[in-house]
């Protein structure tokens, strides 16, 4: 799809998000001539400062790699700073200013709308952009999370965008969904008759889910402290990537063939119970060799907070597809290790022929930091007529495709500028997502305390142990390119 000519008006521009992601990702885009000629860049913030004086606080030298330097002044040169502070300015001037910088340009009425905003600032903004009510052109504003904070702000917070945007106009951002092996999921399973045929619960035991950080709060602890673990990672990531495990064949791939999966595969969640969940919150210990303190002796963090930093649940999915198939997700943060996987866990079943059937066939997607795919699956061992031996087959995604594929930010982008909903949850998933979400906080228990550097609570071990499973704890790394010579099919 060719991309068309659009003015990018970037609310917020003064936070991190877009030092850090979204002016490198537009230069990436604009590296890869994804940028039309006509492309000017307008950010808006309430502090006053001058174009000059905002492009040495972006700081481009810094956060952006891998530039050509001609790419780099050709992108600062579409950048224009807009000081607009609500409290004080007029509906009128926001208008006049935005409409005076678009007529310069002269050559696009399309809008592409980002907003690096906290959720308090949505409906305001949405206003001021629906005042704009150009008559030609699109007009396309994309919202961070978080939506909302249960299910009741999350359906106001509905109700109240679209009574300035359509549906249509609408993309909520969990950049989650940008990752490259996240989009594969769907490849990975629709696209290849070897998965796809044995992606059901007559094949597969279960599923595991696993998003583990080894960092804090770090500086978010004013934020973090009034979501936590299961608001701020569970109600999107998690569900987001259990919704793309789960669904069933979209029946369009454009469009909202992806979403109508999606929210179903919400809407067959089973009610969680009790003794389903576990949520934990770290205490003192140790990440990498180094002494780290507890959540409560964090800088901003209460001395009696019970804020989670860690929840796991056993999810299940009422289909016919994965009637009677265990979902594990868990995610938290001071853990043993950094990274982002989810599990296939096939029936391990006895076969007479070869005698000891060995561990259970997995398809590991690695999602982060070692992204690619794995197979393990049982070889019999040489000299021994009896035992077998799992092994992988391993695609290491970057060996492939080179270490400079998009990052989550630049596909985000790239989709909001050809229009491609698929990737963005709608308004009922949204909503859906928060409906499972309260249940979950109404029922869990006290957070346990457990220690930096572990994998988590003993209780979550248990969780699974009651099933007879356990968690797969061993990170799978990607490994390098065979010195052997590549052939082709």
């Amino acid at each position: 799809m060719n991309i068309e000519s659009q003015m990018i008006l970037i609310f917020g521009a003064t936070g991190d998000l877009t030092r850090r992601k979204l002016i490198p990702s537009l230069c990436h885009l604009l590296q890869k001539k994804r940028l039309t000629s006509c492309t000017p860049i307008v950010c808006i913030g309430r502090r006053k400062m001058t174009t000059e004086s905002f492009l040495e606080l972006l700081a481009p030298d810094r956060y952006v790699d891998n530039i050509e330097k001609n790419v780099l002044e050709d992108l600062l040169s579409r950048i224009a700073y807009f000081h607009f502070d609500p409290a004080s300015h007029k509906t009128g001037d926001f208008v006049e200013g935005i409409k005076g910088i678009q007529q310069s340009y002269g050559c696009t009425s399309n809008i592409l709308i980002y907003l690096a905003l906290p959720t308090t600032a949505f409906l305001q903004t949405a206003q001021l952009i629906g005042a704009l009510n150009f008559d030609k052109g699109w007009r396309r504003v994309v919202f961070e999370k978080p939506f909302g904070e249960n299910l009741a702000s999350a359906v106001q917070l509905n109700r109240d965008i679209h009574s300035v945007l359509d549906e249509e106009e609408i993309y909520r951002v969990d950049h989650y969904l940008g990752k490259q092996l996240v989009q594969n999921i769907l490849t990975l399973r629709f696209a290849n008759e070897i998965f796809s045929g044995a992606w059901r619960r007559q094949a597969i035991d279960h599923v595991q889910i696993t998003v583990a950080e080894t960092l804090g709060v770090e500086k978010r602890a004013g934020y973090y402290d009034r979501s936590g673990a299961v608001r701020d990672m569970l109600q999107n990531h998690l569900l987001q990537l259990l919704s793309f495990v789960a669904m069933e064949p979209p029946a369009e791939v454009d469009g909202d063939g992806v979403r109508n999966e999606a929210v179903k595969v919400l809407e067959h969640l089973r009610p969680l119970q009790p003794s389903d969940i576990v949520v934990g919150q770290y205490g003192t210990g140790s990440i990498n060799g180094e002494n780290v303190l507890a959540y409560r002796q964090e800088e901003g963090v209460g001395d009696e907070s019970t804020t989670e930093t860690y929840v796991a649940i056993r999810a299940h999915v009422d289909t016919d597809r994965w009637l009677g198939v265990p979902f594990y997700l868990r995610t938290g943060k001071r853990l043993q290790q950094r990274y982002a996987e989810i599990r296939i866990v096939f029936k391990h079943t006895a076969n007479n022929l070869v005698g000891r059937c060995g561990k259970p066939n997995m398809i590991i997607i690695r999602i982060q930091p070692y992204e690619g795919l794995a197979l393990a699956f049982n070889v019999q061992k040489p000299t021994e007529q009896d035992e077998t031996e799992s092994v992988l087959m391993d695609f290491c995604h970057h060996c492939h495709f080179g270490p400079n594929t998009p990052e989550a930010y630049e596909s985000i982008l790239y989709n909001v500028m050809e229009g491609d909903h698929s990737l963005f949850p709608r308004h009922d998933w949204i909503e859906a997502s928060w409906e499972y979400i309260d249940r979950l906080r109404d029922l869990a228990a006290p957070p346990v305390v457990y220690d930096s550097g572990s994998m988590g609570p003993a209780e979550a071990d248990k969780l699974l142990e009651a099933d007879g499973r356990k968690w797969q704890n061993d990170v799978v790394v990607a490994r390098q390119l065979s010195p052997y010579p590549r052939f082709g099919l």
